[in-house]
């Protein structure tokens, strides 16, 4: 049944092989986001009961039929279930498949000792990518590059505004941004937080407020890019944030879906409005590079025991993570 945190069980479960295109795979390692907390609570598309899990890496135990895979590999799983046969998956958008289903919300997640998995979202890791930090990278970093670099076009000099800066998501962004050689403002409510985005290479770190847009063209101009994490709160400080023709990427609804704007703001400036799920296969391959070349490292907060992962929502709900909440299991 839905509800808060005194409804997470860790259960029993009987284990069964790989189907027919499917592998087996042992979990090391998974990362907690924020749609696993909604994904607890009572909406209307979600089957109860229910596994979490969108973010996994791990090793091949059972590789099925697969002539690629090996018993042992170390892998990370692309957390999108998509057809492969759409006009979308064909053309290689597979976060935009006809029938996507997010696995850990549309679909039971991931989080298992062992579970079986479509060979098409496997991805088998570089030696230098350790299964700790890629756990990190499907939901956030991907998400973070598929918005920046595919839909906004991200390139060296541009200014960009991070709304929500010290989750997940927003840390990605901020160390893609900067690996891109942007200039980079953020956000946060907490002055810790401002310290470290300041030393992954923030210029500055503004609250969130109806000053925010003043604040941040008095520091560094009208900016490129505005990349929002949170929802209705921020969108129209960010829309309002843009120089003409600058592009505003929503990623998240965390704040609430709905908000009001005026449309002069947007034609009149020609500001694009640009939504981004998740990101394709490629996309992850992508970040995975940056990894194995050095230019980011995930930053990961703190590290849970699997059957602690009640505790490691809390900390997510209450707000003391910077960078991603990984699970042990």
């Amino acid at each position: 049944m839905p509800g808060n945190l005194e409804v997470i069980k860790v259960r029993e479960a009987k284990e069964t092989k790989a189907n027919q295109g499917e592998v087996m795979v042992k979990a090391e390692f998974g990362s907690v986001n924020h749609v696993d907390i909604w994904g607890r609570m009572d909406y209307p598309w979600h089957r109860f009961p229910r596994r979490f899990g969108s973010d996994l890496s791990g090793t091949i135990d059972d590789p099925g039929m697969s002539s690629m895979l090996r018993r042992g590999d170390r892998v990370l799983l692309y957390p999108i279930k998509f057809c492969g046969s759409c006009e979308m998956c064909l053309s290689a958008n597979e976060n935009s498949c006809l029938s996507r289903e997010l696995y850990g919300d549309h679909v039971g997640g991931f989080f298992a000792q062992m579970v079986n998995v479509p060979e098409k979202n496997i991805i088998k890791l570089p030696d230098n990518v350790s299964l700790e930090n890629a756990a990190a990278l499907p939901v956030a970093y991907t998400t973070a590059w598929h918005g920046l670099v595919v839909r906004a076009g991200l390139k060296p000099g541009i200014t960009v505004l991070i709304l929500g800066g010290s989750g997940g998501a927003g840390v990605a962004a901020l160390q893609i941004a900067r690996a891109f050689g942007a200039r980079v403002f953020t956000t946060t409510s907490q002055h810790w937080k401002s310290e470290r985005l300041i030393k992954l290479g923030a210029e500055a770190v503004f609250e969130i407020n109806e000053k925010l847009p003043d604040n941040v063209i008095k520091s560094s101009g009208s900016v490129d890019i505005v990349f929002d994490t949170l929802g209705s709160l921020t969108v129209p400080l960010g829309i309002r944030s843009l120089k003409r023709g600058g592009k505003l990427i929503s990623i998240a609804m965390t704040t609430g879906s709905d908000f009001s704007l005026n449309l002069r703001d947007i034609y009149s400036n020609n500001i694009n409005v640009i939504g981004a799920y998740l990101g394709t296969r490629s996309d992850l391959y992508d970040v995975i590079r940056a990894v194995s070349s050095g230019a980011i490292k995930p930053v990961i907060d703190s590290l849970f025991p699997f059957d602690e992962v009640a505790k490691a929502q809390e900390k997510m709900e209450k707000r003391t993570h910077f960078g991603k909440i990984l699970l042990k299991f």
